[in-house]
């Protein structure tokens, strides 16, 4: 009709992008709220009066850093908890007979964030064993004997010195460095790269990697020598180096 005022509509398609973008934008503007609002920061530590026998952790996720505690006479184990809306890492440790064990999971949950730290303070000669999945794993001047484990989860030792250290990774890098030459050194991972530097001398070397040919320098490669370095990654590159 002429004069008569005319109305835009929107095809079916055109109202579906128009109710699909306001959707989003919501979605998105709750989730920047939640986050805000809903963070929270837990610390939480304890000591283990008195010798431990060993410390096994198992903590999915989780960064851990092992720290070297020397002669003091006891353990200290420190965790850093970052969580949403009161969904906090279920964690259960317990101990007996001198073994300390901690395990810990975030819940499995939308729409908040979940992370844990560990710090340990132990003492030398103290038997680690650490599992994690994605989190990376770092020891600092500890003296004992650690086997770690992580499924992607890199692994750094600096100034480790132990009778005998295991690290076994899926994708995660291995970055040793040992302060005195281990009895019995293997690092096995699956496509990460491998790399050790402990001090010169006769070791038993037994390497291979895919990744061309391992790399091996400065040290004495001899069937009866006191120390064993055993390292191999299916597609990740090896390096050994001898350390004056």
């Amino acid at each position: 009709m002429p004069g008569a005022a005319r109305t835009a509509r929107l095809s079916p398609w055109g109202r579906l992008v128009a109710g699909s973008t306001v959707l989003l934008v919501a979605a998105l503007a709750a989730l920047a709220i939640m986050r805000v609002a809903g963070d929270d920061e837990r610390r939480v530590a304890f000591d283990v009066v008195g010798k431990a026998a060993g410390v096994r952790l198992d903590v999915a996720d989780a960064d851990v850093h092992i720290v070297g505690g020397g002669r003091r006479p006891s353990l200290t184990v420190a965790r850093t908890e970052r969580y949403g809306f009161d969904h906090a890492p279920h964690v259960v440790r317990s101990v007996r007979d001198g073994i300390v064990t901690v395990r810990a999971r975030c819940p499995k949950a939308l729409l908040h964030r979940c992370s844990t730290e560990y710090r340990l303070l132990v003492p030398d000669n103290v038997p680690l064993t650490v599992r994690t999945s994605t989190g990376t794993v770092r020891f600092s001047a500890y003296r004992g004997s650690a086997q770690v484990q992580t499924t992607s989860g890199a692994v750094s030792l600096r100034g480790v010195c132990g009778f005998s250290l295991g690290v076994r990774t899926g994708s995660g890098a291995i970055d040793a460095d040992t302060a005195c030459a281990p009895q019995q050194l293997t690092l096995r991972s699956t496509t990460g790269p491998i790399r050790a530097r402990v001090p010169s001398g006769r070791y038993r070397v037994d390497v291979s990697t895919a990744y061309g040919p391992p790399v091996v320098l400065g040290l004495v490669r001899t069937a009866d020598a006191p120390f064993e370095i055993d390292a191999s990654s299916a597609t990740g590159s090896v390096r050994l180096e001898g350390r004056r």
